[in-house]
This record gives structure tokens, sequence and C-alpha cells, in this order.
């Protein structure tokens, strides 16, 4: 028993030696696993540090390249010694700052840093290093007394390839014609939309005499009275300052000049117009004037000192005309200025002239216009209102007045894309539209009173309701008994632009065509120019990771249409950064920085305007075909420079400003090469024609296959990923969207942008009073125009996560 004992104690004793020993390990793991929990949370909250450093850091870099570095640097190391590690403050000592750039590679198709960054990239990254030490608690009595912990961030401004889709169709310059022809005006529609104070008003044009003239707008309806072309208004100065007569390199020298101020409304220069016999009274027929249909017309140099003038000049800038009825009978212009298609003597039949009605007929089949003739008046009878030469935004319009127009261009079914000389080409088709028979590219007459003619239609003299007149009953001029110039009661309707050759009508003239220069300050065109190149700057200055496209549309020339029938049938400016190429493209033609450019060469159809009303221009699904190529990156695009440029992985963004609904489908081919390698096939020399498809679908097709994902095969692939998804943004800019338009234009045309925008996963309001997405309608006056549109890109812009964390 006593030995059982000791053996106990034995035991004890031996235990507590052995414990002894395993407790200093043990409480070395313990203190070690303190240690190392110290360590994880000082380097988490160390890479919260670096993660704050960078994001402010990136945030801070702009486009103004290595300007602002120290600012980020500055702000980068803020934010980093905002935070605490262990309880201890960050100091900027422990803070490593380095800028660079999300450098993608073209050829990986990846993105990663670069520092410092490469050319065409901009400084859009920041790596923040923060490093610091962790005393031990424990573990010194292992020896490890300090451990050196190290967090590292990279933040950059996230990629994005932005395509910006610029409504340029026909109706984006309606706003400044002489004549409102647009259907959602309602009651405003066929009305003057000229509100200066300067128009004729002696003789015919006499409102107490002919109120169907009607000249001047008088309307408070803010959709019309905006018509800038010899005026200000709204503060956006008048077109026919636009314009130039200097030679390239000279002195600037205004083009145009307004008549002296002996001109007024009720005194006109050249011949008067005669009153009825025996009153004060306009005379509206020679009977009239004779008071009797048996004895002749004695004519106007009776009452002129024995002169006969042969033109009327109008006030301000509306030149001369030498229409005047009755017309001379010893200086007819009849027989002067139109030819009989079957001779070529003079006209002396008002019926060759004239309809039954009195307006003027089209030339086909009943007269020749006499280019020479008229080109003469223009240059020697009377004050020459036209320059020697005119130019205006790097375009030289004609260099000289010709005296003639080729043969073959007097036959008027003969195109004018044939007369090969610029100068006769221009001239024959001013004068072609002075007189309201323009023939447009496809072969068709434009005449007054219509959205390709925007010159009020001709009126019926001394009639407040247009529905009284003598018919035209001129004698056969075939008759060679015929002994009458004119029948004593031939009373055809006047024209109120047309016939006036003058600044006006050359500006309209270059307006409904589509011929105005970039420069030109047409009221809509203006302020939407000048709403993109304030977005742009935006863009340069806030967004230096951003790809931008600026693709103008209307439409295309389709293939074996004549080329002016469209344009823009390739982009102004493909995916890039070169902001200030961009800008300048709002403005002028292509490759006119050193010399001019014609209105029918390759650079000068490019002008970047509004397209002529003379055919469904608005061509929206073309607008975005442009934008799917620009996002592809096949190289085979580059070359013609037509896209390829786009950076896989990086956001894609379509922003669609429209001044209205599409009109005009296509047809192209499509080329499928797999995602982000396809493309549509609008490269010159591919078949592209017009679609007899609905516009509007057409457009929704195009935007759906945008937005489509890259793994879809349902067609050509899209552009999203689960991830990234493409957004389309539709902008509403013009009249059609003013609260007060008229019919089913507007409605038809939000409808439409609320379409185009759920495909692209965003919201069109159906009002401008929403509190979300109102901005998106930019309406209002001009300068709100201008505002709104910029301050809508900003927006869009800013509404997604511009900078992340990328390492």
């Amino acid at each position: 028993m006593p030995m059982r004992k000791t053996l106990r104690r034995d035991r004890r004793g031996t235990l507590l030696p052995l414990f002894a020993l395993a407790l200093v390990p043990i409480c070395g793991f313990v203190a070690l696993s303190v240690d190392l929990g110290l360590i994880a949370l000082a380097r988490t909250e160390a890479q919260n540090a670096a993660d704050a450093a960078a994001l402010a850091g990136a945030r801070t870099i702009d486009g103004s390249g290595t300007s602002n570095l120290t600012t980020a640097t500055s702000n980068a190391q803020a934010a980093a010694v905002a935070n605490r590690v262990l309880g201890q403050s960050v100091t900027t000592s422990q803070v490593a700052v380095v800028h660079g750039a999300y450098h993608y590679d073209s050829t990986a198709k990846t993105f990663a840093p670069q520092f410092p960054p490469v050319s065409p990239d901009n400084y859009n990254l920041t790596q923040a290093t923060v490093t610091g030490t962790v005393k031990s608690q424990f573990a010194r009595v292992l020896g490890l007394s300090l451990s050196n912990i190290s967090a590292v961030a990279t933040a950059a401004h996230r990629p994005r390839d932005i395509a910006i889709v610029l409504d340029y169709s026909g109706s984006m310059n309606n706003e400044s014609d002489l004549w409102n022809c647009e259907s959602y005006l309602g009651a405003m529609e066929y009305t003057s939309n000229n509100a200066d104070p300067v128009f004729p008003e002696f003789g015919p044009y006499d409102t107490t005499f002919s109120p169907l003239a009607a000249l001047q707008c008088t309307s408070s309806d803010p959709r019309v009275g905006m018509c800038n072309v010899t005026q200000s208004v709204l503060g956006v100065p008048a077109m026919v300052n636009d314009y130039y007569k200097n030679s390239r390199g000279a002195s600037a020298s205004a083009a145009f000049a307004a008549a002296p101020a002996a001109i007024t409304n009720t005194v006109n220069g050249g011949d008067k117009y005669l009153p009825a016999k025996n009153t004060t009274t306009p005379a509206k027929t020679w009977k009239d004037i004779t008071g009797s249909s048996a004895t002749g017309f004695a004519g106007y140099a009776a009452s002129q000192g024995g002169v006969f003038n042969g033109y009327i000049q109008g006030p301000g800038y509306w030149g001369k005309t030498f229409f005047i009825w009755p017309p001379d009978p010893i200086n007819d212009w009849r027989k002067t200025y139109f030819l009989l298609s079957y001779g070529g003597s003079g006209v002396n039949d008002d019926r060759l002239l004239f309809d039954s009605s009195g307006v003027l007929n089209t030339p086909t089949g009943n007269y020749v216009i006499n280019y020479k003739a008229i080109l003469s008046w223009i240059k020697n009878v009377g004050p020459n209102p036209f320059p020697t030469q005119l130019r205006a935004g790097n375009i030289l319009y004609y260099a000289a007045i010709p005296t003639d127009v080729p043969v073959s261009a007097y036959d008027y079914s003969t195109d004018n894309s044939t007369i090969s000389d610029p100068d006769q080409r221009f001239w024959k088709e001013y004068i072609d539209f002075a007189l309201g028979v323009w023939q447009d590219p496809l072969g068709n007459t434009q005449t007054p009173g219509n959205p390709a003619c925007s010159m009020g239609t001709d009126f019926t003299c001394g009639s407040a309701s247009g529905g009284t007149y003598v018919s035209i009953t001129g004698p056969d001029a075939k008759d060679p008994n015929n002994r009458f110039y004119v029948a004593s009661t031939d009373n055809p309707k006047r024209p109120r632009h047309r016939f006036w050759f003058g600044p006006m009508t050359m500006i309209q003239f270059l307006s409904d065509t589509g011929r105005l220069p970039g420069t030109a300050h047409d009221v809509s065109m203006i302020a939407a120019k000048l709403g993109v190149a304030g977005a742009l700057t935006d863009i340069q200055n806030n967004h230096p990771n951003d790809m931008v496209a600026m693709l103008l549309f209307n439409r295309p020339a389709y293939t074996g249409e004549p080329s002016e029938v469209g344009a823009f049938g390739t982009p102004q400016s493909c995916l890039g950064r070169n902001y200030a190429s961009m800008i300048n493209a709002l403005w002028f033609p292509p490759n006119s920085g050193t010399s001019d450019v014609r209105l029918w060469d390759a650079n000068g159809q490019l002008t970047p305007r509004a397209h002529g009303d003379y055919n469904g221009n608005t061509a929206t699904s073309y607008g975005l075909m442009l934008a799917y190529n620009q996002f592809s990156s096949n190289s085979s695009l580059q070359g013609p420079s037509l896209g390829g440029f786009g950076r896989v992985g990086a956001q894609k963004i379509v922003i669609l400003e429209t001044d209205g609904m599409a009109n005009q489908a296509t047809n192209a081919g499509k080329s499928n090469n797999g995602a982000n390698q396809s493309y549509y096939q609008i490269r010159p020399g591919d078949s592209i024609t017009p679609s007899g498809a609905g516009a509007a679908q057409d457009a929704l097709d195009v935007a759906t296959r945008i937005c489509s994902l890259t793994t879809d095969a349902s067609g050509i692939p899209g552009y999203a990923t689960a991830r990234t998804p493409v957004t389309i943004h539709t902008l509403a800019f013009g009249a059609v969207f003013e609260p007060t338009a008229s019919g089913s234009e507007p409605a038809n045309a939000v409808s439409f942008l609320q379409q185009l925008s759920t495909i692209g996963g965003t919201v069109f309001p159906s009002s401008s009073s929403d509190v979300t997405d109102g901005y998106k309608w930019c309406i209002g006056t001009l300068d709100q125009r201008q505002i709104k549109l910029q301050t809508a890109f900003t927006k869009i812009l800013e509404s997604t996560v511009a900078v992340v964390l990328v390492k």
C-alpha cells in the first residue's frame, strides 16, 4: 500500500513538468495566431486605404494629359491617409502613387495597366501602394517582433466605346425656312415663317390690295417666325452674313449687301407698277390700265421718262425680279427669258407659261428657260445682287457667274449632274429654283409650297379669298395672225418669292437642296451643333478612357443612285479620341483645311449640314448600322475608315439624337464572322438599296442586333454580355417635340424613341416633365435646346460607373 502512494506522487511529479514544457509552444501558437489575425486585419485595412487612394486618383485624372497628375497624386494620398491601420493613421510616406493607362491590346483583345501610357492612350489609371509594419504583440517571445505589410490597388476610368448618332435629315433645317411647309405645324402650315419687317408692299404686294400676299409672319405661335435668312432670330445671327466674296486667304469680305436705303417696303427700284386707269389701285391686267380690251397697252416707258429698266428691285435682301404684270409690250420678259419648246423664238402665249388657274407651268412640253439671257440680266441689267464669287465654310460655291450653261442643259430632261463645270451647274440649278421649277437629283420637279421648295406659293392678286381670278386666255402663239402679245384680261397669280433673284432665294435654295455650308447659322442645326460640341469637350475633359465615334446620318446614296441623293454613307469620325477633329467635323467638310472644296466633289458632299427635303431621308437604321460597325473589331473595316476599332470588353453606349421619326428603310447585307468581328456590309462598293419595309421597324431591328448577346446565334451577334449590356439612349431635339406641335407625327416620334430605348435598356419619357428622364427632351428656346442637349450627354455619361477598380 505505501508503495502505491509513492508511485502516484512520482507520476504527478512527471506530468507537471511535461505540461509546463508543452505550454510554451501552445502559448507561442496562440500568440502567433493572434498576431497573424492582426496582420490580416492590417492588410485588409491597408487594402481599403489603397483602394480609396486609387479611386480618388483615377477620378481626378481628366483628359488634360499630365497637367493634373500632381493633383491626382495629392488626392490619392489624402484618401489614403484618411484611413487607419490597426488604429494608426496612414501617413503620406506610406503611400506610393503612380499613374498610367488601362491599355487595350488589340491583338490579345485584353486590357492591362501600362506605365506610362503610350499613344493614343490618355492617362486614365492610378495605382496606389500602401505599406506598413505590424508590431508583434505576443510573438516576440519567438523572436518575431515586426511584420511588413503591403497592399496594391489599381483603378481606371472604365473603358467605354460610345457611338454618337446625329440626325442630319432634311427636317433639321426647316425652322429657318422662308415658308412653313410642315404638317406638324397644323394651322400654321402654308404660312410665312419670315418675321423680317423688310418686304415688298408695293404694287400687287400691297396687303391692303392683296391680303393673300402675306409675306411676313406676324403670328405669336412659338413654332413659327424663326426664319433667320435675313435677320437675327432669338439670338441666332442672320444666315445672309455667313457668306463671303473674298479669295481664300484674303481678308474676309461679306458676300451680300442690302439694297440702298432709298429702296423701301413701299418704294421699289427699277420699273414701277402701274395703277388701274384713273385710280391709285394697282392694275391686275392691261385692260385695267387702258380701260379697254381693244386698246393696246403702251408699256411702262411712257410713265418713266421714256425709259424701261427691265427689272424691279426689292428692299433689303430681296434682290430683283423681271416679273412685272402685265409685261411690257416692247420688252416682254416672257419672250426674252423663255423660249418656245418647239423653236428658238420667245414665248408669247400665256397658256405655255401658266396653267388654267394662273400658276406657272413646269418646263416640260411648255417652254425652255433661256439661261443665257437670265444670266446676262443678272449681271448687266440693274444692280447685281450677287458677288463675283461665293464661298462659305471652306466651300467655294462658284468662282464666277458664267455667261451660259451647256446647250444640253437647256433640255429639261437632262440630269444636272451631266454639267461638268461646277459654276455652270450651280447657276443653272439656282435659276431653276428661283423660278420654282428645280429638278432634284432623282428627276422630280420641285415647286413652291412644299418642303423641298420652301418659298410661298403664288397668290391671287387683288383678292382676299383666292377664289376669283380671270383664267389665262391668250391667243395661240402658233397663229401667224396673232397680233396680241397677251390677252387684255390675262391675270396670272403673282409670285411671292419665286422670280426674285437675290440673297434671300439663294440661301433658301442652298437650304432646300441640302447644300448649306456647315458653318451656316440655320436655327435648328446651330443649336444642335453647339450642344454636341459642348458634349464632346465634356467627354474629353472628364472621361479619358472613352473612345467616341461621331456618326451623322440622313440617308445614304443607294446603289445606282446619283451620289448627291444622300450623304454620310461613311462615318464622319471613327472611334477615337481626336476631339479637336470631331468638333471641327461639325462645321467643315473633310480635307478642306488648306483648300476649298466644291459642292459636288467627294469632300463637299460630306459637308456637315442637313439634307434636302426632296426625298425621305431620315434613315435611322443606317445611322445605327454605322454604329454597329464602329463597335466591331474586324480589322478589314479599319483601312477604309469604316470602323473596326471597337475594344472587346469595353462598355458599348449609343446616344441617338433625332428631330423626328424614321422614314427610310435600308437593305444591307450582314457579314457574320462571330462575336466582335461581324459587320453590316455598307462599305463602298457594297450593294445598299432602299427597302420597302417599315422604316421604324428597320431601325428597331438594327438596334436589337447591337444590343443582343455576343453569343446570339439568331443573326449577326451583338455586343452585350451577361455582365455588360449595351445601352441605347435617345434624345428628342426639334420642333416636332414642342408641346404645341400638331398632328400624329409627335406621338409617333415619341413612341419610336421609347421602343428604341426599351431595346437599349433605358427609358425615354412620355413628356419633358418626367422627373427622372425628362432631360432627354431637348426642346424650348434655342439656348435651352443647346444647353439641354449638352446636359443630356453629361447625365448619360455620368449615369454609369465611370471609375472602377481593375486590380
